[in-house]
C-alpha cells in the first residue's frame, strides 16, 4: 500500500475490482508491525481477506482476536445471515470453491467498504453478521497440530493446517496487495 495515506482508497478499490480477472484471486489487508520494515516477512494474526469474482460474487472473511485472546476467522454477511443455515452458494477462486451463506456473497462495493473500515479501524461496521469458522481458530489449530505430533506425523513438521471434515471449507491463500510504482 502507498505510504500516501490519501491512495489508499483508491488501491484499496482497484485491487478489488480486479478480482476474478484471471490474474488476481484473492487479497488481503492486515495490520504492520510499527517497527515492520518495507521488506519484512510479516507472519500476521489478524487480516481482512476476500475471494470470488468482482464485481457481484465475493466473499469477505476476518480473522481477529477476541475477548479470551484467542485468533478467530469470521465469513462476514448482511444480517439476515443470521437466519441462514446453509452454505448454498458458490464463490470462485481460480480452481477452488467455497461454499457461503446467499447473504454472505458479497458486491465489490461492499467488499470495498468493509476493506476501507478495517484499514481504518481493524474492525467490521456495526450491523454485520459474523459467523465463526471454529475449524480455524487458534485453538482448533493447536490442538490438531499437537495430535498430529503425538501421532508422529510429519505434515506437522511442514506446518500445514489441519484437515477439516468433508463439509468444511479449504483456508484461502493470500496475496499482499500489490501496487504499481
Amino acid at each position: 500500500m502507498s505510504e500516501f495515506t490519501e491512495e489508499i482508497p483508491g488501491q484499496i478499490a482497484a485491487i478489488i475490482k480486479r478480482l476474478g480477472d484471471g490474474r488476481y484471486t484473492s487479497t488481503s489487508i492486515y495490520p504492520l508491525p510499527p517497527d515492520a520494515a518495507y521488506d519484512d516477512d510479516v507472519h500476521p494474526t489478524e487480516w481482512i481477506q476476500t475471494t470470488g469474482i468482482a464485481p457481484d460474487r465475493l466473499t469477505v472473511e476476518i480473522k481477529q482476536r477476541d475477548a479470551a485472546g484467542v485468533h478467530r476467522l469470521y465469513t462476514i454477511g448482511r444480517p439476515e445471515a443470521a437466519t441462514e443455515t446453509a452454505e448454498t452458494e458458490t464463490i470462485h477462486n481460480g480452481d477452488n470453491e467455497y461454499r457461503v451463506r446467499p447473504a454472505e456473497v458479497l458486491t465489490a462495493t461492499e467488499a470495498i467498504e468493509l476493506f476501507q473500515h478495517y484499514y481504518d479501524t481493524h474492525t467490521v461496521p456495526a450491523g454485520w453478521h459474523l459467523r465463526e469458522q471454529p475449524e480455524f481458530s487458534d485453538t482448533a489449530v493447536e490442538e490438531h497440530l499437537k495430535s498430529q505430533a503425538a501421532k508422529g506425523d510429519e505434515t506437522t513438521a511442514r506446518g500445514r493446517a489441519p484437515v477439516a471434515d468433508k463439509g468444511a471449507k479449504a483456508p484461502k491463500a493470500q496475496q499482499k496487495p500489490r501496487t504499481s510504482e
